[in-house]
């Protein structure tokens, strides 16, 4: 019996040593200095694409959307706390022929959630399949597709 208990008591002790060392893939936190590297306010620099466009009509065709329509604007505000707001004009884009398109602002959004930095990639909870490089005060979301989507947009920190 005495022999049982202790059989039932070693199990026991493994058991509930080795669930408490489950592994931890998340990255270690963030310092204080960190959190108020990245947390601030992001403007929309560029707004790359392809091909380049003449929406202003000034017979300059341009890769920037930015040089291109005046209403094109977009801001990440990351907190430090790991939430955050992003404002931006969505765009209605229309194929018109060959490599020319329609493309004027469209309704303002406004999107919340959380962000994360993993593997020095910056990802929004509200934009899953996109991740951010972040390079002292640029942020740089580069999709790398041609329109109706975009190449880069940059963002630079205020």
């Amino acid at each position: 019996m005495k022999l049982n208990s202790i059989i039932l008591l070693t199990v026991l002790s493994v058991l509930g040593w080795s669930c408490s060392k489950d592994s931890d893939n998340s990255e270690p936190e963030l310092s204080q200095d960190q959190l108020e590297a990245i947390s601030g306010l992001y403007n929309l620099s560029e707004y790359i694409v392809n091909p380049p466009q003449d929406l202003n009509r000034d017979d300059v065709y341009s890769a920037d959307l930015m040089e291109e329509l005046d209403c094109l604007s977009s801001t990440i505000i990351l907190r430090e706390d790991f939430t955050y707001s992003k404002y931006y004009e969505q765009l209605d884009i229309t194929f018109i022929t060959n490599d020319q398109y329609a493309i004027s602002c469209g309704v303002y959004i406004t999107e919340n959630g959380t962000w994360d930095l993993i593997n020095e990639q910056l990802q929004l909870s509200e934009e899953p399949d996109w991740e951010y490089s972040l390079d002292g005060s640029v942020l740089t979301l580069a999709v790398g597709k041609d329109l109706p989507d975009f190449r880069t947009q940059v963002y630079l920190k205020q």
